[in-house]
């Protein structure tokens, strides 16, 4: 069952006619027994537990609390487990990672092993209890299958029996919490902030430097599985924030943040798709994302989670108001061209004020067990799914998935045909099918839009003198929906 009608038409002479049959549509339920205690300040990220119970990581403080908490463990209600050990017994903050039977999390710049029971695990020692690294500032951390660490961020090494003194950006680390003397370290000239390993292995990586290994880097970069850079990945992202990496398993990367391209400085994005070879996917819809200025950070605009959903569609977490002028609150949903779909459009999290700093913010979100519901988890006060508005719904929800069918019509959508490909000065396009109220628009490389008309007729032409060669997107829009796309070359 397609869950758009959106279709990918390959460059060919021969016109193919497509019937749409019914097309999915999710409800997200707000589950109103799933109610948590915690009254500040975030949760960053939640696993689920073989029991249905949830383990949570943050900085969290319950009701009953006369302090903050790393970690916590809720019960299938939301409530807090109370068998779960306290600070300073526990540890916690940032990313978890299972691991057989024990869970890796991110307290501050490094990371510990804890055990199922919420205990600290002594068979993994503090990292910093390595006499050659002090740890300075945190990033992002990998865990391979056999326990061993790969830890980014900046931090300082002092071991001069291998030669590795002074600042390192990758470090790898035993399955004991020993630095590894089986693998080299790397440096770059800045902090390596998110990396996530890609199908085939290498790590794609986002940092503040400009170079890696000695290398020149943008901040986005690819490496080997042994960390040496590759350098066949060269990407334009030249300034701001990357807060996350989705991996497709085609070798394309969805990215998310607050960052720059280099070809258009003064503009910035806040969600694109690079290919393979790092350059920006020109067939990945142009979102626009819009936040409260008011709010944590200054910008009020930053995508920090791309989880995958079905049928190529992700869902989009983070700090916005709006998408494409749409109203939304920190979450919306893309199908695989990027266009937004109409799930979560009447619903979303709602501002959660700590010491003067306002947020709004699903920072993660993961499946249950049986795949029948999302748990989101973040900075916030408040839920509403569209019917039911629930104020006490702060930090961790519970969001109940099933799929409907809104329509069962036939629908004929147009296939195009267009030539000469490559054009030179124009390019006829035949449309089988013709739409009503249809615009072309024809973009650059980058993503650009350097031509707009509307459809009259089965047959257009397209005048191209004025356009530089390349490759160009041809997008066919029904008012705010891409319904089909072709590339088209152009060469004077």
């Amino acid at each position: 069952m397609t869950s758009s009608w959106l279709i990918k038409t390959t460059i060919t002479a021969a016109t193919m006619l497509v019937a749409a049959a019914a097309w999915g549509q999710w409800s997200f339920t707000l589950d109103t027994t799933f109610r948590t205690q915690i009254v500040q300040q975030n949760v960053n990220d939640l696993h689920l537990l073989p029991d249905g119970g949830l383990f949570l990581s943050g900085r969290m403080r319950f009701t009953d609390d006369m302090f903050d908490r790393g970690s916590a463990k809720l019960l299938n209600d939301g409530t807090r487990d109370p068998s779960f050990p306290s600070f300073p017994q526990t540890t916690g903050g940032g990313k978890i990672v299972a691991w057989q039977n024990a869970f890796y999390v991110q307290p501050a710049a490094t990371v510990r092993r804890m055990t199922p029971e919420g205990l600290v695990d002594p068979t993994f020692i503090s990292m910093n209890s390595n006499t050659s690294f002090q740890s300075l500032t945190g990033g992002d951390y990998h865990v391979f299958p056999d326990g061993r660490v790969l830890l980014s961020g900046s931090h300082t090494l002092s071991d001069t029996a291998r030669g590795y003194v002074g600042q390192y950006n990758l470090i790898w680390f035993s399955n004991e919490g020993y630095l590894d003397t089986t693998r080299l370290h790397r440096q770059a000239n800045g902090t390596i902030w998110q990396f996530k390993e890609l199908p085939d292995g290498k790590f794609i990586c986002t940092c503040s430097c400009s170079q890696y290994e000695g290398q020149p880097v943008s901040r986005l970069f690819r490496i080997h599985a042994d960390g040496s850079l590759d350098t066949t990945f060269q990407s334009s992202v030249s300034s701001g924030n990357i807060y996350e990496l989705e991996a497709l398993p085609d070798g394309r990367v969805l990215v998310g943040g607050n960052f720059r391209f280099s070809e258009n400085p003064s503009t910035t994005v806040h969600l694109a798709r690079v290919l393979p070879d790092g350059s920006r996917d020109p067939a990945f819809a142009n979102l626009t994302f819009v936040g409260n200025s008011a709010w944590w950070p200054t910008s009020g605009t930053i995508v920090f989670e791309v989880f995958p959903f079905h049928g190529g569609h992700h869902i989009i977490g983070g700090q916005f108001t709006a998408v494409n002028g749409q109203a939304r609150k920190g979450l919306c949903m893309i199908d695989e061209h990027g266009e937004l779909h109409n799930a979560f459009a009447n619903g979303g999290v709602g501002p959660f004020t700590y010491q003067g700093t306002t947020n709004a913010t699903p920072l993660s979100i993961a499946w249950n067990s049986d795949s029948t519901a999302l748990y989101i988890n973040g900075a916030y006060a408040g839920y509403d799914d569209g019917t039911t508005n629930d104020p006490q719904q702060r930090f961790v929800s519970r969001l109940l998935v099933s799929e409907l069918t809104v329509g069962a019509e036939e629908r004929l959508m147009p296939s195009l045909r267009v030539y000469p490909n490559p054009a030179s000065t124009t390019a006829t396009l035949e449309l089988d099918v013709l739409p009503p109220h249809t615009q072309l628009v024809l973009r650059d490389a980058l993503g650009r839009e350097v031509l707009r008309q509307r459809v009259h007729a089965h047959t257009n032409v397209l005048n191209l003198q004025a356009l530089p060669d390349g490759i160009y997107t041809l997008e066919l829009r029904e008012e705010h929906k891409r319904i089909s796309v072709q590339r088209l070359a152009v060469r004077h």
